[in-house]
């Protein structure tokens, strides 16, 4: 290997190394921070300067996943997924499934924002990809639909299947872990999983946000008196 080549490959192995240290320890701790404090702000809803100084932390915690996600992406070499979240599910998801049994389509609606904070690109990106292997795996689905929609107030993303639903809707069966990180992760961004089995066959899973998860900018810090 020439030494110009072999210098580009330590300096890419070192990026890939440094940006799996980043998520392992530094995200995962932000994203459980988020949610904790979610769930105090909840807690304590009735005091209203708690709960403003809480969303002032949520907000600054998610504020700095935003940026740390896209530095974690420029290290390893990714395009980020805040530009076109549905462009990069169309090829790092969609191709997956292209030799397989199971057939997905995607919809966008025009009103689809054309740019999400990297948080929330990644978070909808993993909740998709696994409610879809969800549905190849142990729904047997050979259709689903990925849609993209936006109201005036809120961003919706569907992901519906033909496959045999899922058993724990009807209380035969535990929750897995899968579908409990999935409702973490729109937890994580202030918003709501939901999940349910279709009347004819198959599941719909919804994960909603306000606009507000769209936002870059930290919101004023609330006075301290």
């Amino acid at each position: 290997m020439p030494e110009a080549d072999g210098a580009l490959f330590e300096s890419y192995r070192i990026r890939r190394e440094l940006a799996r240290e980043l998520h392992d320890e530094v995200v995962q701790t932000l994203n459980t921070v988020l949610i904790q404090t979610r769930i105090f702000a909840q807690e304590h809803q009735k005091d209203k300067e708690v709960v403003d100084h809480l969303a002032y932390v949520h907000t600054s915690v998610r504020d700095v996943l935003n940026h740390l996600r896209q530095i974690l992406h420029d290290l390893s070499g990714q395009p980020g997924l805040e530009t076109d979240l549905p462009l990069a599910v169309k090829q790092g998801l969609l191709t997956r499934f292209a030799n397989t049994r199971l057939k997905v389509t995607l919809t966008v609606g025009r009103s689809w924002p054309s740019q999400l904070p990297p948080e929330t690109g990644i978070q909808l990106y993993r909740i998709i990809q696994e409610a879809l292997t969800n549905a190849y795996q142990h729904g047997g689905a050979r259709n689903a639909e990925v849609d993209f929609r936006a109201t005036a107030n809120m961003i919706v993303c569907t992901i519906r299947d033909d496959g045999r639903g899922i058993a724990w809707l009807d209380g035969s069966s535990p929750i897995g872990m899968g579908i409990l990180g999935m409702k973490e992760r729109a937890a994580a961004l202030g918003g709501v999983l939901t999940i349910r089995n279709r009347p004819r066959g198959g599941t719909a899973v919804t994960a909603s946000f306000s606009k507000e998860a769209t936002q870059w900018r930290l919101k004023h810090r609330p006075s301290a008196s």
